[in-house]
């Protein structure tokens, strides 16, 4: 069996703990809402940082009470919005951004809150 350089796992290891992920958004769950806003909504994804700033935005309207779980998970209360589909973007504190194309539909006769 060959032994790996303790330094070899030393920057594996930093890499899996630091290293810059980009910022993807797999889904938004659920993926609907009322045009109303104030949907409790969650975005799925990679490259969140918890306890850094983000903004998302539904269209051109900016979500509420952005929550970052985990580098995975990221909690939104929806903007109220137009019928039909928008972008889901989301933007991180160094600027970083990604797109999530129709991420999100808003309908009349989804439950508001």
């Amino acid at each position: 069996m060959r032994k790996i350089a303790p330094v070899v796992l030393l920057m594996i290891g930093a890499c899996l703990s630091g290293c810059d992920t980009e910022t993807r958004v797999k889904s938004v769950e659920p993926n609907f809402g009322n045009v109303a806003g104030n949907d409790d909504v969650v975005i799925v994804g990679n490259g969140f940082k918890p306890g850094s700033v983000m903004t998302v935005q539904f269209g051109k309207n900016e979500a509420r009470n952005v929550v970052i779980d985990s580098p995975t998970r990221v909690r939104v209360k929806t903007p109220g919005g137009v019928e039909g589909k928008v972008d889901v973007i989301v933007t991180r504190d160094d600027g970083k951004t990604f797109v999530l194309r129709d991420g999100f539909v808003y309908r009349r006769d989804a439950p508001g809150k």
